[in-house]
């Protein structure tokens, strides 16, 4: 195995856990950072704020896991051999994917729907360290899947 796809598996782990802290420390202080828009509807921005709070809490937990699993790879892949480097080839493709899916998906949905009720104005400098955290994550998972998906023999 070349130390480099576990360099990109140790950068997506980096990447993963630097996400769940500032989704974390999102969550924690949505609600100070929340204004509501006139609606004859009172409750429906409380809720929308709430529904918010629990998502980016799902995330923050979501991402703490997928840097525990690959943390937990790609040690696996520098002990277990071959059966490691299965492992974290695995684990590297299934999260690219899931990392371009979350990333496709936000994209779209900041540019569609209606306008929220609730209106969360998130400091810039979160916004940018967790966009910042997001893409060093997929770099690291692309750079792990193109290292590791090469079918050619090391010499």
């Amino acid at each position: 195995m070349r130390i480099s796809a576990l360099r990109g598996a140790y950068v997506l782990a980096a990447g993963l856990a630097a996400l769940a802290t500032g989704l974390y420390y999102d969550q924690a202080h949505v609600m100070q950072w929340t204004h509501f828009a006139q609606t004859s509807d009172l409750t429906r921005g409380p809720i929308e704020a709430e529904t918010a709070r629990i998502f980016t809490l799902l995330g923050a937990f979501a991402s703490a896991c997928a840097a525990t699993i690959a943390a937990g790879s790609a040690l696996m892949a520098r002990l277990a051999g071959r059966t490691g480097d299965w492992v974290l080839r695995l684990t590297a493709a299934v999260l690219l994917v899931l990392l371009l899916l979350i990333t496709v998906v936000l994209i779209v949905a900041s540019f569609t729907g209606e306008a929220p009720v609730a209106v969360v104005q998130t400091p810039w400098w979160l916004l940018t360290a967790e966009w910042a955290a997001l893409t060093v994550a997929v770099l690291g998972a692309g750079a792990t899947t193109l290292r590791l998906w090469r079918f050619v023999p090391e010499g």
